[in-house]
Formats: structure tokens, C-alpha cells, sequence
């Protein structure tokens, strides 16, 4: 999830200029600027290409969040999804609860979060996570690499393949996802017939995405989820950014599909159908 006030730093002209990711001696000079800011509150600070990392859990359990899952998920982003790295300096804020994350954006940030788990603030080049669950630091992380390398991504395929990488394992060497949370609730709406059409939710807009009266989220995720179980998402994606005229993704998407939206839509939500979300 993205700062709705926010989201519209996403939407970057592809001719801006563009800008190389942020140098060692720019991450550590910044790490030593927030330590010099952060002396005495017990927070530790790490540099971790292309990031800079402050933690209020013990300087081990900072350590081993950093060298261990955001290495690992930002080094399979790159790997599968990401020729290039977020063009800008951006710090990793992890808060060891809810408690101590609500109390640090007030602080730091100035606002009250309206999430108890995280998110993405392109204004604040910050991810500021309420780490004692990482599903939602490998969701936020695909933000600023999309930013970095599909800028006119809408918003259904931002947030499906982030919303994917909640549920992240790691399979043959390739960041994969699994059935999660969300599918109950997709689940009762396709029953209900709440759902409008797949080209409907290709073709929303940012604010129509975000302020839908059904479950964009899962809507968006589970057809991604769809195009990984089938194979066919790193096609999927490549054709979707090639592609300069439909930026839907409706193209690309019949393309690997091998058929139009109208006859796939109603195999997707039977398909859908046959999944089971476990807890725990």
C-alpha cells in the first residue's frame, strides 16, 4: 500500500530525467546523519544498497531483518522483475510493533498512520514498516522499484504484484507467492457476483483503484497470482512494460493468455473458486 497522498509522486513523466542510484558514500553519509539525529533512543542504523535501515529492535535482530529478508526479496526483485534499482535515496524504517511503529511516524513523520502494518511514502523516500510481520515490507518493496522502472504502471498491477509478494517464498531461486488473507473475501464477492469485469479493473484509474466499493486488492492480486501459478508472469510482465500503446495491461495479458478477457474472466473466477486459504 501507498500513501494516498502520495501515490501521485508515482506517476513520473518517462521524460524526466532520469537519476543513478544513490552511491555508497551518499548511503553512509546518510546512515551517520540519522545517527548523529537518533543518538540515545536505541535505534540502530545500516547501510544495505540501495537502502539505509533504522530499527528499534535490538541492533541483532535490525541485522538480521537486513542482511536476511530485505537482501534476500530486493535481490529476487531484481533478479526476475527489475533491471534498475530505486533512483533515490530511501530509508527502511522497522518498528518491532504496532505500538512503537504508530508512535514513530507521529515522531518522525508528523501524521498518524491509517494501517497497523506499513507502507510506501514516495514524499518521505521512507518504507516505514511495523516489522513484527515482514509480509508487508516485501509488499512495500515493490512500490519504489516499480516507480523506478514502470512509472506508468497502473494501479491494479502495483498493487497485485506487491500484494502477491505478501505471502513471499522463495522456489528454485525466484521470489514467489502464496494463497493469503485475501482470498476469502474474494472468494464471497465472486459468489455474490459484487465483482465488475476484469477489463473493468484493468482499466481504472489510481483514485477509481483505491476507492473502489469492492476488493481491488485481492482482485488484482489474484490474477496475478493466477498469471505466477500458470508460469506465465515474468511474460506477462515483460510484455506489459514493452508495450507503449495499451497501458492496461489487457494486451499483454490476452497475449500470454492466448485469449480474450470474455472467455478467461469466467475460468479465472471458477479457478479462484478451487483455491483454499489455510491460516497459519
Amino acid at each position: 500500500m501507498m500513501r494516498t497522498t502520495a501515490i501521485a509522486a508515482l506517476l513520473v513523466s518517462t521524460f524526466a530525467v532520469a537519476h543513478a542510484e544513490p552511491t555508497q558514500k551518499q548511503l553512509e553519509a546518510r546512515a551517520k546523519e540519522l545517527e548523529k539525529k537518533l543518538s540515545g533512543q536505541g535505534y540502530t542504523v545500516l547501510v544495505e544498497p540501495p537502502f539505509v535501515v533504522i530499527g528499534d529492535s535490538a541492533a541483532s535482530e535490525v541485522k538480521r531483518i537486513t542482511t536476511g529478508f530485505l537482501r534476500s526479496k530486493a535481490a529476487l526483485l531484481e533478479k526476475d522483475f527489475f533491471t534498475k534499482r530505486p533512483d533515490k535515496l530511501l530509508e527502511v524504517w522497522l518498528f518491532r510493533n504496532e505500538k512503537t511503529f504508530r508512535k514513530g511516524v507521529k515522531k518522525f513523520f508528523g501524521e498518524a498512520p491509517d494501517t497497523p502494518f506499513g507502507y510506501y511514502s514516495p514524499d518521505e523516500n521512507a518504507l516505514i514498516m511495523n516489522a513484527s510481520g515482514l509480509g508487508t515490507l516485501s509488499h512495500e518493496l515493490v512500490h519504489p522499484y516499480m516507480e523506478a522502472n514502470f512509472p506508468d504502471v497502473p494501479s491494479w498491477f502495483n498493487e497485485g504484484l506487491a500484494s502477491l509478494f505478501e505471502q513471499p517464498r522463495e522456489k528454485n531461486g525466484h521470489l514467489t507467492g502464496g494463497v493469503n488473507w485475501r482470498l476469502p473475501n474474494l472468494q464471497k464477492e465472486i459468489k455474490a457476483k459484487t465483482l465488475p469485469s476484469m477489463s473493468t479493473l484493468l482499466s481504472t484509474t489510481r483514485d477509481q483503484f483505491y476507492e473502489a466499493d469492492y476488493d481491488a486488492y485481492a482482485y488484482a492480486r489474484y490474477i496475478v497470482f493466477y498469471l505466477q501459478e500458470q508460469g506465465k508472469l515474468h511474460e506477462f510482465y515483460k510484455k506489459f512494460l514493452a508495450d507503449k500503446k495499451d497501458l492496461t495491461g489487457a494486451a499483454a495479458l490476452e497475449a500470454v493468455l492466448g485469449e480474450k478477457l470474455d472467455t478467461f474472466e469466467p475460468k479465472w473466477r471458477k479457478w479462484v473458486g478451487t483455491l483454499v486459504y489455510r491460516r497459519g
